[in-house]
């Protein structure tokens, strides 16, 4: 009986200095969002799905794999997405266009892309020459609103600006002649490209490229803060993933 009691206690004793193993769980996936109606990108059961014209489904699995982290996606409009990841509601936010705007509440990543844009716009109504004259600046010009694009011809005094809330309103302002010429992002322009070869009511559509701007991720403040050098070391690494040799720079 004191044998037994002597085990039981050495027992009690043992697991109090031993504490049995405990299996650390996988991180928490981290909140991601795209802009909802964007060219090329879509998000299916939280997932970016693949395609084959720009990458993002290998570039995320990249970023994914070098954080060891999974991400959840969502769509959302390019508003909401701004306010959600500024108030720590999503981590990071993709593909997006910097602008000092955005830089002044949001951390911006290392550059993935250089990004061009582009005014899509009639042969009829308006000659290029005319984008190198101030004239141009009166010209009544559709773009979607909280992008990248409305921030440079807000900054750049364009007088008439039309802003609508999805991708896909632009393209019928400019058949109907509701304005002069579109100001666009480059997937859509490839987009409206491809549709000019095909489409009669398209044909007459010309592009000029006239901005540049580096694009990535926006990552949240709080994200930010512990996660900064880490997300940037793997965007450049992942910069390899992205598909560059789009339609109008192999024409251009």
């Amino acid at each position: 009986m004191v044998i037994a009691k002597s085990v039981a206690g050495f027992i009690v004793a043992s697991s109090m200095l031993f504490p049995a193993a405990v299996t650390a769980g996988p991180p928490p996936p981290l909140k991601g969002g795209v802009v909802q109606s964007f060219p090329g990108i879509s998000v299916v059961d939280s997932k970016i799905q693949p395609e084959p014209a720009y990458g993002h489904a290998e570039v995320i699995a990249c970023i994914e794999s070098a954080l060891n982290t999974k991400i959840d996606w969502q769509s959302l409009p390019t508003d909401r997405l701004l306010k959600l990841t500024r108030e720590n509601q999503l981590d990071l936010i993709y593909p997006m266009g910097y602008t000092e705007e955005r830089d002044s509440y949001l951390q911006a990543s290392a550059w993935l892309t250089k990004d061009d844009d582009y005014f899509v716009f009639k042969a009829a109504k308006i000659q290029p020459a005319m984008f190198h004259q101030q004239q141009i600046k009166t010209q009544p010009v559709g773009v979607k609103r909280g992008s990248p694009q409305q921030h440079y011809l807000q900054k750049n005094g364009f007088q008439y600006v039309h802003q609508v809330y999805d991708y896909q309103q632009l393209l019928p302002l400019l058949i109907m002649d509701r304005v002069d010429m579109l100001a666009v992002p480059q997937p859509l322009a490839e987009q409206l490209q491809a549709e000019m070869q095909t489409d009669p009511a398209t044909a007459t559509l010309q592009l000029y490229h006239y901005y540049t701007r580096d694009a990535g991720f926006y990552l949240s403040p709080a994200f930010a803060r512990n996660n900064l050098a880490q997300m940037n070391a793997a965007v450049v690494a992942c910069r390899q993933h992205t598909k560059t040799a789009t339609a109008i720079k192999q024409k251009s």
